[in-house]
């Protein structure tokens, strides 16, 4: 997942994280994609301490993103976040996603398994009611897209910079894709 300090280096032309499984782009900054700022409010950046998150074990039932149920098992799981920044009321405005996380993905319909990190960096920049607006990550982290989204239904492994907006009515964009995307969903058929 990854910080907003980050997503901006990145975005600057900075590399990708030694894990990562694909080499991004030497483009230099002005040939990127939009500058971060126009996805992100960077406002009131005001980082609070680190914290454990953990990600728990989830089925993600076959038609949301893939045709079958999906399984996420997380293997190993040291991932910490923070606020980066609220609003005046109190509530996140941002989180900021940081650690090692391993994914076991299991298809449960044919029992076929795969292991993937998901280790990037990210950071999620929350509307005032809770929602999720935008997303960005430097790689490798993961993003689900439904039939209804303006992007190919399928869960994605994505390495590289990657930052995914949400309209109010939930459908999901991928305005910024640099790097490597894996559809689990066909991986595992």
């Amino acid at each position: 997942m990854l910080a907003v300090p980050v997503v901006v280096c990145a975005a600057l032309g900075a590399t990708a994280p030694a894990s990562a499984r694909a080499p991004l782009p030497s483009a230099p900054a002005a040939d990127l994609p939009g500058p971060v700022e126009k996805h992100f409010d960077l406002s009131g950046f005001d980082p609070e301490p680190w914290r454990p998150f953990r990600s728990g074990d989830t089925t993600l039932p076959g038609g949301t993103y893939c045709s079958s149920d999906l399984h996420l098992h997380p293997v190993e799981d040291e991932e910490m976040v923070r606020v980066d920044s609220r609003y005046p009321d109190g509530s996140v405005h941002i989180n900021e996603y940081k650690g090692r996380l391993v994914v076991d993905f299991t298809n449960t319909e044919t029992g076929a398994t795969v292991r993937r990190d998901l280790s990037g960096q990210g950071a999620d920049e929350l509307r005032p009611d809770g929602t999720s607006k935008t997303f960005g990550g430097v790689g490798p982290f993961g993003v689900g897209f439904q039939p209804t989204d303006a992007y190919p239904a399928g869960y994605y492994v994505v390495d590289g910079i990657h930052v995914t907006t949400r309209e109010t009515s939930g459908r999901r964009h991928m305005p910024v894709a640099i790097g490597a995307e894996e559809n689990i969903c066909r991986t595992l058929g």
